[in-house]
């Protein structure tokens, strides 16, 4: 792992190992089972880097696929040196560092590129159960964990449990992204008539809001930079019910971005306004974004201003570090009251950017609007290898801080207490037991 030469280095790392964790984003509520183990080695962020190094040609991916497996008709052995030849091309990146760690931790497996080492890891996948899931969450000492899982009617209805740790947010984006009249289904649903304009769909949003809201959401999240600028419009209702009554009024078509842009601008504010009635925090994705062939230029944190300076009583959570845009972050989160830098994925994106980005968070941003980390991953095992990657890019950042004189070793462990834990447990508002050094 990523570690500086600094004797302060170790015990802060092995002070960090022993606080509590609030896991401010993640995508799985509780243990999920799977049968391949080398998809489940893919099904990674990692899998991004396999796609660049050239691996998207062997699997048939196409641009706007996330995941293609390695195709099942082929002997495992044929499976595994296709998956190798590109794993050599990419195997010193953060994303491949912070998955070697999970199955180092979860498995004692310390080399994926090891043949022998592959097959004891699949002969011991073959027996991975609900337990590991506990398991990791005791030993990684996380109390809480911030989960993104869309529709949340299965959750709510009791048709999926859940973990005790799991704590969910609204998801904004699938409300947004309406583009032809058959996207208006879920929410006529919800309100149980024929929606005709916007107003009857307003009136099922809240609906749905409510119900979540009881259900005990903690956050509103959108990640709509995935397919459209983060400058967001003011639009007046009569534009916005203009747009929505060329969609609802035809049927058969498709409508484009800008045709809808009305609309969706208009309900991102409505939903705003909703999140700052009720106290409710907002996570918004910023830079980087999964898989490959995205234009990070419209997810810069600093298309957001706007919008910050527009809903000064909403608390958002920028999420990500604003990879690859750290000073425009920094910006943000010195400039603005309501905006705190959440770096949640940074750091196995890129840990030498995280730590310098924590230093200089901590010369220039008050240090209770940083939190430390969010793994964003789909399993147990990558989320004790990504938290294992923050806790050394945490360590090294504040380490080199107490090397120059800015801090003090208490000093450092306070910050750090309160990046991964009493941060995240007043920004949500968990209402779990405050922690001191």
């Amino acid at each position: 792992m990523y570690q500086p030469r600094s004797a302060h280095f170790a015990p802060i790392r092995t002070y960090l190992d022993h606080i509590p964790v609030i896991d401010t984003h993640d995508h799985f509520a509780t243990f999920q089972p799977c049968g391949d183990p080398l998809d489940f080695i893919l099904d990674t962020f990692y899998l991004g880097d396999f796609y660049t190094a050239g691996g998207e040609k062997a699997v048939g991916k196409g641009d706007f696929d996330f995941f293609q497996p390695i195709p099942h008709h082929l002997p495992m052995k044929e499976r595994y040196d296709i998956f190798l030849s590109y794993w050599k091309k990419s195997c010193h990146t953060a994303y491949a560092r912070a998955m070697q760690e999970g199955l180092r931790i979860c498995y004692g497996i310390d080399d994926i590129g090891d043949y022998e080492q592959f097959c004891r890891f699949a002969e011991a996948f073959k027996n991975r159960d609900a337990s590991l899931y506990d398991r990791v969450m005791e030993d990684c000492r996380i109390k809480a964990k911030i989960a993104d899982r869309g529709d949340l009617d299965n959750y709510m209805n009791g048709t999926i449990p859940y973990s005790k740790y799991s704590r969910f947010t609204f998801h904004m984006s699938q409300w947004r992204n309406v583009h032809t009249k058959e996207h208006l289904m879920n929410a006529e649903k919800i309100l149980g008539r024929t929606i005709t304009c916007l107003d009857d769909y307003l009136e099922a949003f809240d609906r749905y809001f409510d119900r979540c809201l009881k259900f005990g959401v903690v956050a509103l999240k959108d990640l709509n930079a995935y397919r459209r600028t983060l400058a967001f419009t003011h639009p007046t209702k009569a534009e916005a019910d203009k747009a929505f009554n060329e969609l609802v009024a035809n049927q058969r078509t498709i409508f484009g971005d800008d045709q809808v842009r009305p609309f969706e601008d208009y309900l991102f504010h409505h939903a705003l306004r909703k999140a700052a009635a009720c106290d409710l925090p907002v996570q918004l994705h910023t830079g980087h974004m999964a898989s490959t062939r995205n234009d990070v230029r419209k997810a810069n944190a600093a298309n957001l201003i706007p919008t910050l300076e527009l809903h000064t009583d909403v608390r958002f959570s920028l999420l990500h570090g604003n990879w690859p845009y750290m000073d425009e972050y920094l910006f943000i989160g010195k400039n603005y009251p309501n905006a705190y830098l959440d770096l949640c994925w940074v750091q196995t994106i890129d840990p030498i950017y995280s730590v310098e980005l924590m230093k200089r968070c901590v010369l220039t941003v008050p240090h209770s609007k940083v939190l430390a980390f969010g793994g964003d991953t789909s399993a147990p095992e990558w989320l004790c290898g990504y938290l294992s990657l923050a806790r050394d890019n945490v360590a090294c950042a504040l380490a080199e801080l107490v090397d120059c004189g800015w801090l003090t070793i208490d000093q450092s462990r306070q910050i750090a207490l309160d990046w991964f834990y009493n941060n995240p447990n007043a920004f949500f508002k968990l209402g779990l037991a405050p922690a001191n050094v």
